[in-house]
């Protein structure tokens, strides 16, 4: 951590060096504006505890300077309400000097490095990164300033606020170096933690004062009252440094690609360390990968083998294990995956009937990522000539699963259906690219029977959806004797529950043969028998608008227009819609 701490304090000197090199007005500016802010907000916070004094009292308290014995009492209450104000004020204003006064020296600092425009929101990140660092500067001078001012008037405070940091830093060595979890609480709630200890500090002083005056020999109460101010601000001023630079420096490639000549933006690469990547290496999985099997299996004699095993996902990888003639597929998530292993285990706790998917086994932690377990029975990923045929296959497999009853419901009561983010203004984007009279009525049309729309879609019964057939997701079983081999998919991290026919593929020749699809799946699950096909058709053609106007491919959304149109048609003029039987 010593180290890291040096890299970091050389790395935002140079930064600083280089701002005070191309802007030294506008930084010096900066850093007065900014110490005007903190001194007349400490002011402003400081005067109207002297008017709640004198407000208490009959006269003027004789702690107060005697200067202020020769004034009227109501006067000076009065002043020192003026003055309250005035200090706001004069905070408020300097706030806003600094905002103006940044923008300017960050326009130039960005000419000045004569960049192209690297990435977005790059004047935005450089202004804010100036300003930040402006900020800690001027809380870095305010501290010093503040610490000299209680070594000439409390030197005791002094001594305490001192020793307290240096404790604090001791604490912190020793944390970072000896648990794992102070490490990864520093990576992600840096500024909670500096606030804790901020607080802690201010506590500490508070204590010290309270025991100072009721054991030892305090100064008098105006230096009391404005020591423990001082103590809270130092507190304050330090964590707020420590952390603006600390933000600082996790910005440091992009910030050396906006600011320095010599440096360009290089791809952020996340720390090996803090990655999934160490525990898949040959020599590392073999461990943990058997203690995974044990807390979910169970205990089993034999030798361990570990394949990888390709799951076409970025973030989510997967093992083959094989132990005691068994196969298991071993998947673990990234973080920034977490919410797809929590979404996939849900589904596969509750295990749907007719589930195009391995068995499941369970689900652990393994350190900061999830870790989940299926038994996986012989065989290989599908070849590239059989991948369409499958993939066709797992389509249909898919309309035949069912959830139970309130797995649906949880489901509908956490995430927003087909017919309910189809809405208007959605559709009204079209008209921008809408240039004939016939694609501005097709559309006008749609509008109109929106609300005809969202009702055959909710009537539809529901299926699991899953956008992850591919290649790579596919496995499939060896056959047993003259069976024909059944796939299964791998990956069920994005399933979700759609409208019947949302889904599949709207381009004519493959929408032609839902139909069938249904009707093979009735057979399992009998309630499709009573879904009418143009009724699926326009689900189908309902979910590929969706998302061809989420991707802003307005010319092939217009295009589905006419198509839904003729659905509606047809199901407006059914006396009885939805039961007409599938195929």
């Amino acid at each position: 951590m010593a180290a890291k701490l040096v890299s970091g304090l050389r790395w935002n000197v140079s930064l600083g060096a280089k701002f005070l090199r191309v802007v030294p007005f506008f930084t010096l500016v900066v850093v007065f504006l900014t110490l005007v802010s903190q001194i007349a907000a400490l002011l402003a916070s400081f005067l109207p505890l002297k008017v709640i004094i004198m407000l208490g009292s009959d006269g003027i308290p004789r702690y107060f300077p005697s200067s202020f014995a020769t004034l009227d009492r109501d006067s000076l209450i009065a002043a020192l309400s003026a003055g309250t104000l005035g200090f706001f004020l004069l905070h408020f204003l300097a706030e806003r000097m600094i905002g103006w006064v940044t923008s300017l020296s960050t326009s130039q600092l960005l000419s000045r490095s004569q960049k192209m425009v690297l990435f977005e929101n790059q004047e935005e990140l450089a202004a804010s990164s100036y300003q930040r660092y402006s900020r800690a500067l001027a809380g870095g001078v305010f501290i010093v300033l503040s610490l000299f001012g209680l070594v000439w008037f409390y030197p005791w405070m002094f001594t305490v606020i001192i020793g307290y940091f240096f404790l604090v830093k001791v604490v912190f060595l020793l944390l970072y170096q000896l648990s794992n979890g102070f490490r990864e609480r520093l990576e992600s709630k840096l500024p909670q933690t500096l606030n804790l200890f901020g607080g802690v500090g201010f506590f500490v002083a508070f204590g010290f004062l309270v025991t100072d005056f009721i054991f030892w020999s305090p100064p008098g109460v105006i230096i009391a009252i404005v020591a423990l101010l001082l103590s809270r601000q130092v507190m304050q001023r330090a964590a707020g440094m420590v952390g603006d630079l600390t933000s600082l420096r996790r910005q440091q490639v992009k910030l050396d690609a906006l600011f320095f000549h010599g440096k360009v933006l290089l791809p952020q690469q996340v720390h090996p360390e803090k990655t999934l990547w160490p525990l898949l290496a040959p020599e590392a999985r073999q461990a943990w990968v058997a203690a995974v099997l044990d807390e979910l299996v169970g205990p089993e004699q034999g030798e361990l083998d570990c394949h990888w095993q390709q799951l076409g996902t970025p973030n989510v990888v997967g093992l083959r294990a094989m132990r005691a003639n068994r196969q298991y597929l071993v998947k673990l998530f990234e973080v920034n995956r977490s919410s797809w292993a929590l979404h996939e285990a849900t589904l596969m706790a509750g295990y749907p009937n007719n589930l195009s998917a391995p068995c499941w086994v369970g689900t652990t932690q393994l350190q900061k990522f999830h870790c989940l377990v299926y038994a996986l029975p012989q065989g290989a990923g599908p070849e590239v000539r059989q991948v369409k045929e499958f993939v066709q296959q797992l389509q249909g497999d898919l309309l035949a699963a069912q959830l139970k009853h309130e797995d649906v419901k949880r489901y509908q009561r956490s995430r927003a259906m087909l017919w309910q983010r189809l809405e208007a203004n959605l559709i009204e984007r079209l008209s921008v690219a809408a240039e004939t009279p016939d694609q501005r009525q097709d559309l006008a049309n749609l509008l109109k029977q929106m609300a005809h729309l969202h009702q055959q879609l909710k009537a539809l019964p529901v299926v699991l959806l899953n956008p992850e057939i591919t290649q790579d997701a596919i496995w499939i079983p060896a056959a047993k004797g003259e069976e024909r081999a059944t796939p299964i998919l791998l990956n069920w991290g994005r399933w979700s529950l759609e409208p019947v026919g949302a889904g599949w593929p709207e381009d004519e020749k493959q929408l032609a043969n839902l139909g069938e699809a249904l009707r093979l799946a009735a057979e399992q699950r009998a309630e499709l028998s009573r879904v009418n096909v143009e009724q699926a058709e326009l689900a189908a053609l309902a979910f590929a608008l969706e998302r061809e106007c989420n991707r802003q491919r307005y010319v092939q959304a217009l295009e589905l227009v006419p198509r839904m149109l003729e659905r509606l048609a047809v199901l407006e003029t059914d006396d009885q819609p939805g039961t007409a039987n599938a195929g």
